[in-house]
């Protein structure tokens, strides 16, 4: 559909100038009747020419800043005997996988984020980012101060500040928008699995299997929503036993 969008000025100023051309050779004859509008025309398919490339140029940008990227899928498996302990497996776009445990009932990943500008995304140069942090948290914050800190580092600074030279000659060249950090948390439970994206903005996160979505309550189709409704039901018919003393 994005192709539309250049071929539609192609062909606008392809007839513009053929028309142009033509109206300038009947001009020439001394026939300015002919000459004139053919010339009129001409100049009306490259204005329409120019209208349709600068609308293809900010759908392209526009296209570029909703953009989605992989970061990670990270998935987590309870640690036996130990509550509120799981342990996270990390798979990486490039195919790498790291492990570890972490402590709380939410997870929490951080990274750092260059936003380039809508001209520079458009040329192809898309947001970078580096993973930063991965971190258990607890919803509850009494608990939160009392639970061991439980954070992972994610990347090493090789010696090179990459976020230093994107300020120094991204804003001399007028290309960067700014550097800031970015977060996404969500609830952590055992089999629980999300995708981790960045878009050109930030982070964020979506279930990736049956099971964390019926527990977030998001469902991809309606035949999902059916396949885990006696699921929920008998959960909710759990939870509303009364506790035998």
């Amino acid at each position: 559909m994005g192709m539309i969008w250049w071929i539609l000025p192609t062909v606008a100023g392809v007839i513009g100038l053929m028309l142009g051309f033509a109206g300038l050779s009947k001009l020439a004859r001394m026939q300015p009747m002919s000459g004139g509008l053919r010339l009129l025309f001409g100049t009306g398919f490259l204005g329409l020419a120019g209208v349709t490339t600068f609308v293809g140029l900010n759908l392209q940008t526009y296209q570029r800043l909703t953009k989605e990227r992989v970061v990670a899928r990270i998935s987590f498996d309870a640690v036996e005997g130990q509550a509120d302990t799981y342990v996270a497996d990390l798979l990486l776009p490039e195919g790498e996988t790291q492990s570890y445990t972490i402590h709380g009932d939410e997870w929490l990943m951080r990274a750092r984020v260059i936003k380039f500008k809508p001209m520079a995304n458009m040329l192809g140069y898309d947001s970078v980012y580096r993973l930063d942090r991965l971190s258990g948290h607890f919803e509850d914050v009494d608990k939160e101060r009392d639970a061991p800190v439980s954070v992972e580092r994610l990347s090493v600074n090789p010696g090179l500040d990459v976020a230093a030279l994107a300020r120094e000659y991204g804003d001399r060249f007028g290309i960067r928008d700014a550097s800031y950090g970015s977060a996404v948390y969500n609830p952590m439970g055992d089999d629980f699995a999300y995708d981790v994206m960045i878009t050109q903005d930030a982070l964020i996160a979506r279930p990736a299997n049956a099971l964390t979505r019926m527990q977030l309550g998001v469902y991809e189709t309606e035949v999902e929503l059916r396949e885990t409704a006696p699921q929920i039901e008998q959960a909710v018919a759990t939870d509303a036993q009364p506790e035998q003393e």
